[in-house]
């Protein structure tokens, strides 16, 4: 019984591993810290940052997605829904 448990819930978190991927892009500073190559005369530490962000921001935008699925697949299968359509209300 334990083990379920555990196992459930490692697989409605899992998404938040990918949030990993932004911190590592912008972890190592002497990577990305250099002027050459530009990109339309910009040079490649602001483009490099502003590319981070924005992949960053795809990102979380794919883990809320994949949570908010995983989250109804499994909370779906072992609750049933309110049909009230107030959230919140303590019966």
């Amino acid at each position: 019984m334990a083990g379920k448990g555990k196992k459930s819930r490692l697989l409605r978190h899992w998404p938040r591993f990918l949030l990993i991927i932004p911190f590592l892009l912008v972890a190592y500073v002497p990577f990305y810290n250099r002027i050459e190559p530009t990109l339309g005369g910009i040079p490649f530490f602001y483009w490099y940052q502003l590319a981070a962000i924005l992949l960053g921001a795809a990102v979380v935008v794919a883990v809320y997605l994949l949570e908010t699925r995983v989250t109804r697949t499994t909370d779906g299968a072992s609750e049933e829904i309110d049909s009230s359509g107030t959230p919140g209300d303590i019966l």
